[in-house]
């Protein structure tokens, strides 16, 4: 406690956060909400933020990484059971994903955005008592245009240059999603620095709440690319896509960690206003689900004739939506409730 005592001292700017006892129930506690952050990684709709928020556990885990180097044994001991949660998460979340997108794709987008309505209260409950002005709702209408502009963008692009995949394996071939990575040629020196801004955005997604990395990545036309990538099929026949991965898990974590000290600098400058525009791109993220690369395949592969995998597809998109609208619904009364 001296130690935090000093470091107040030199750093008034900065408040030092107790991180708690290294105990079983803050261990398990922390591990649950390293498991939502692995799956929000996979699964877009649960924001690992949101979740950290619901826990009260948010400004611990953003103070954390931004002081990992200055406070290195506390801050390690708390991020500890968050990692190991964390890549369990990412491992179930991913096969499960994995599982359906090939037979229910478009339920499985309904699924995702209500988990993101479900959710959204979490982080408008910061600005309840917030009075709204004409600046502060033009910055909510930016954060809300933002990911539209990029779905729209990106949904043209996957048209016109065909990089996007048809759903319900009809032609698959007719199309160059699959391959999208390896389709430039044997992986030229390019895709390699794309990796780096796109690993920095999902580190940066994964600490502003309501954000989704996969939400990201299928804006962009790279979510299904990188799912279909996780093959020894694939893995054989394009073994440069590890560096890949490297590049994008090490500006990943980068990402997680300049945004989390980011994050401290404004949410002390003032934290209502950054919550205005993190609103906003959230519900711009919603709509956004329906507007990008992966949502274009599903809507063309319709166009290609209706069977009975569409049907059942389509017929269970509700029933997932509203499924996945009480499951994050449920988990904000309980962070209600537990505050």
């Amino acid at each position: 406690m001296d130690e935090e005592k000093k470091e107040e001292v030199e750093n008034k700017d900065e408040p030092v956060f107790d991180l708690g006892k290294y105990d079983a129930k803050s261990w398990f506690k922390s591990f649950f909400l390293g498991a939502f952050i692995g799956l929000a990684i996979v699964v877009p709709g649960i924001s690992g933020s949101a979740v950290a928020i619901i826990f009260r556990l948010y400004d611990k885990l953003i103070y954390s990484f931004a002081n990992i180097f200055r406070r290195f044994r506390a801050c390690f001991l708390f991020l500890l059971p968050i990692a190991i949660g964390a890549i369990l998460g990412f491992a179930v979340g991913f096969v499960l994903v994995k599982l359906l997108l090939d037979y229910i794709p478009f339920g499985l987008v309904g699924f995702f955005a209500g988990l993101m309505v479900g959710a959204l209260p979490t982080v408008m409950e910061e600005l309840k008592d917030d009075k709204v002005t004409t600046k502060k709702g033009i910055l909510m209408a930016l954060g809300i245009l933002i990911p539209l502009i990029i779905g729209a963008v990106s949904v043209s692009m996957a048209y016109f240059d065909g990089s996007y995949d048809l759903v319900y394996g009809l032609a698959p071939e007719s199309s160059g999603g699959t391959d999208y990575i390896a389709r430039f040629g044997d992986f030229p020196w390019w895709i390699y620095v794309v990796a780096i801004p796109i690993g920095l955005f999902l580190g940066f997604s994964q600490v502003i709440p309501g954000l989704s990395a996969t939400a990201f990545l299928m804006l962009i036309g790279f979510f299904r690319p990188l799912v279909d990538s996780v093959s020894l099929t694939y893995w054989k026949a394009y073994p440069q896509i590890f560096a890949f991965y490297v590049l994008l898990g090490v500006s990943l974590i980068a990402g997680f960690i300049l945004t989390s000290k980011l994050m401290t600098k404004l949410f002390s400058w003032n934290r209502l206003l950054v919550f205005r525009v993190i609103v906003g791109m959230s519900i711009g993220s919603i709509a956004a689900m329906f507007l990008n690369p992966d949502s274009l395949g599903i809507y063309l592969s319709w166009a290609e004739g209706i069977d009975k995998r569409m049907i059942v597809d389509f017929a269970l998109f509700l029933p997932l939506t509203v499924g996945g609208f009480f499951a994050s619904n449920l988990l904000v009364r309980y962070g209600k409730k537990e505050k």
